[in-house]
């Protein structure tokens, strides 16, 4: 394919790109389907609309080909591609797999955060005057990055290493895990608190919960993907009206990276999942082999090696192999590091012992009374899947920096809504009759989606609820002027990164907690 930077740079689609200047060698390059004054400065080009979008096939692919493949010059050459997008045939094409133009897919990681994410981010911030719509003073923008550099107190160290100062870090490499950071977590929640343009925030928010959707492990109807179709559309046209508006000079901001959002329903019916297009995978394993020379012998014997392994499990080395074991699917509590407290911390922390065995008693009901239970306190647990959940009585023992003490879980079949969130203070084994592992919590009132985000407060009395009911933990991001608190979920395109991708501590497994570490 001739690439972005030809008349039709869109390699599914035959949209033609437009001009943002009349000036002489100004090229076609940008790709808005309702540019202004078109007359004037596209006026070869067709009209489109999202509901009616000319897809490449592959008959024309190989037609195309085959023109090029018979010119007696490169003058005739050059007149094809440029009214086709297509310069010659690749290698690849002699796959028998190769359909165009399904064989390319789009790259999620790419696509979504480090071109369509620090794009917008850089509209919002260089690209743009100061007396624009879109315009993120200066001043916004710097309280921005400072609140992101705070809110990593409440990120869990699970989810992924510290995001910097967008504001400040822009420019020094800034990483795709820290990009969807700023994407899924933190610009919709500070921007609402920090009182950015209503019509711009709304309009992001439309961007952020079709990535969430394209992104979620989840099987989808086909029905699903035309509605998430109509998303992105609407998504689209409302970027086209706030980014270019009636100012043909700013057609330049109608990228192909945003453009190409419109086919990521299109790829989910392709592949199953966008997630699939992710180059992260390859371009990490090409890096891992060497020589490069040796490429397809290394990874032949490789793959060989793998298959033989799962015939005889004996072959793999005693580093790498395991006796097959019944993985429990409890969960565990984790014994702290025994702190004597005394004089005043002593008497605080029985205060809170007995509020929390009060608030035991309210919830077990039958007339038990604090003396009546016999129990163990913890301080943090391993849920079902792996990760710890710590509490405020863990913090106070430990020397982490960052915490992982919140999480959602099922609400009780009497409660009106479906999940909970809360903040564990302990953890109690207590034994009446039978034992149970309990939470003992702040929970989370007046819950309520905010422009997609979950969004409540703290509430002031203790809360109980069955472990067995803690689905996962989750971050925080409090907002310290109006105490609104900001729910953070784990993002699943995560698990697409290595730890050393995530900016994660190397010195941590998976799921293990900072504070084992300290002796």
């Amino acid at each position: 394919m001739a690439g972005h930077t030809a008349n039709y740079g869109d390699r599914f689609s035959m949209v033609q790109g437009a001009k943002s200047s009349c000036n002489k060698g100004a090229k076609a390059q940008y790709y808005p389907i309702n540019p202004p004054e078109s007359a004037k400065y596209n006026p070869d080009r067709n009209l489109y609309t999202f509901s009616n979008i000319p897809l490449r096939t592959q008959e024309y692919y190989w037609e195309t080909i085959n023109a090029l493949e018979t010119v007696s010059s490169q003058t005739q050459a050059a007149k094809i591609t440029k009214t086709s997008g297509i310069s010659r045939l690749p290698l690849c094409a002699a796959s028998p797999a190769f359909v165009h133009p399904v064989f390319f897919p789009l790259d999620p990681f790419h696509l979504f955060y480090e071109n369509c994410m620090a794009f917008i981010w850089d509209l919002w911030t260089t690209l743009s005057p100061k007396d624009d719509l879109v315009h993120l003073p200066q001043s916004k923008a710097e309280q921005l990055g400072q609140l992101v550099v705070l809110a990593m107190e409440s990120l869990p160290p699970e989810f992924c290493g510290p995001v910097r100062d967008p504001f400040l870090k822009r420019q020094s490499q800034y990483k795709v895990y820290e990009w969807m950071a700023l994407l899924h977590w933190y610009i919709i929640p500070i921007g609402i608190e920090l009182e950015f343009q209503p019509s711009v925030l709304e309009n992001f928010a439309g961007f952020v919960g079709a990535i969430e959707f394209a992104m979620t492990i989840q099987p989808r109807s086909f029905d699903e993907t035309q509605e998430l179709y109509q998303k992105i559309a609407g998504f689209l046209h409302e970027f086209e009206i706030l980014y270019i508006g009636n100012n043909p000079e700013n057609i330049l901001r109608a990228r192909l990276c945003m453009f190409q959002l419109i086919h990521v329903p299109m790829h989910i019916v392709w592949y199953g999942s966008i997630r699939l297009g992710s180059q992260a995978t390859v371009e990490r394993s090409i890096g891992e082999i060497a020589p490069f020379a040796e490429m397809a012998n290394i990874i032949y014997e490789r793959e060989m090696c793998k298959i033989l392994c799962l015939y005889f499990p004996i072959l793999k080395t005693p580093q790498s192999y395991k006796q097959p074991t019944t993985m429990s699917a409890s969960i565990k509590p984790i014994k702290l590091w025994a702190i004597q407290k005394k004089g005043k911390g002593a008497q605080a922390d029985q205060k809170q012992v007995r509020e929390q065995l009060q608030a035991i008693c309210n919830w077990l009901g039958e007339g038990i009374s604090p003396a009546d239970i016999k129990y163990k306190r913890w301080g943090k647990i391993k849920l079902k899947n792996g990760r710890i959940l710590q509490s405020c009585l863990s913090i106070s023992k430990g020397q982490s920096t960052r915490f992982q003490k919140w999480f959602e879980a099922n609400a009780d079949s009497n409660q009106s809504h479906n999940l909970i969130f809360g903040e564990a203070l302990a953890f109690y084994e207590i034994y009446i009759e039978t034992t149970q592992l309990i939470a003992v919590y702040h929970p989370l009132g007046n819950v309520k989606s905010v422009l997609g985000c979950t969004r409540g407060q703290w509430l002031p009395h203790i809360a109980v609820l069955n472990v067995e009911k803690i689905i996962d933990i989750v971050g925080i991001w409090l907002a310290e002027k109006t105490g609104n608190v900001y729910i953070l979920r784990k993002h699943p395109g995560l698990a697409l990164l290595t730890a050393d991708e995530c900016g994660k501590d190397p010195e941590l497994e998976e799921g293990e907690d900072p504070d084992d570490l300290v002796g």
